[in-house]
């Protein structure tokens, strides 16, 4: 379940939320650490980013607005919408930064489904939701996908940014939302993704996340011992 105490109050694309994001691992970036062979040297290079933020306060990598990224923007709240009526849902939380207990991992599920809360009001079973709205080939791509296995064969970023996103929340059930507005027919493609289908991925992402706090720490110490 995940603990309320794990949900921030920043607001998704303030200067707090950004604040918030420096130096952690995160749910869009965690395919970088899912090389087929380890970490590699892409994943340690990306680390290397994070340990550049904690030290400086600065973000290393800037923001890239381009049409693509204005699109989703534009049309996310509108793709949550018909997810949620295809789900028959009516209350999303929308865009909480949640933050892991150890402060090295975060995630910003575009929304998280509340299913129950704990008896002693302290945790929600959620489901987490990721919305994509992508255009032209990249929608038809994505849209002709079924299953967690066609998206990691099409997409490994946006694979790994639902398991990552079910993981940080501590939930069973994630979501990636496809959808686009412009289309005559076929609108929308819901993929669901299941833990329990999935367990060898999550103990693999275990095991890079272990991996890959430990390279974190252990640069950080070294240049912070060189002060």
């Amino acid at each position: 379940m995940l603990l309320k105490n794990n949900i921030s109050n920043c607001l998704i694309h303030t200067d707090s939320w950004f604040g918030a994001r420096l130096g952690k691992i995160t749910s869009s970036e965690f395919h970088l650490l899912m090389g087929p062979k380890g970490i590699g040297e892409t994943g340690r290079n990306y680390l290397y980013r994070k340990v550049y933020e904690e030290l400086s306060g600065l973000p290393s990598r800037k923001e890239i607005s381009t049409e693509a990224t204005e699109h989703g923007l534009m049309y996310e709240p509108e793709n949550l919408r018909e997810f949620g009526k295809h789900m028959g849902i009516e209350f999303l939380v929308q865009q909480k930064l949640i933050l892991s207990p150890n402060g090295r991992v975060g995630s910003t599920p575009d929304a998280i489904w509340p299913i129950r809360e704990s008896s002693d009001k302290t945790a929600w079973d959620v489901c987490t939701v990721e919305a994509k709205c992508p255009a032209s080939e990249h929608f038809i791509n994505l849209w002709n996908c079924t299953t967690p296995e066609h998206i990691k064969e099409e997409n490994k970023s946006y694979y790994y940014q639902v398991l990552h996103q079910m993981k940080v929340c501590d939930c069973l059930k994630g979501y990636l939302s496809i959808y686009n507005p412009f289309v005559r027919a076929g609108k929308l493609r819901v993929i669901e993704f299941r833990k329990i289908d999935l367990v060898k991925e999550f103990t693999l992402m275990e095991h890079r996340t272990q991996e890959a706090i430990l390279i974190f720490t252990t640069q950080r110490d070294k240049m912070l011992s060189a002060a």
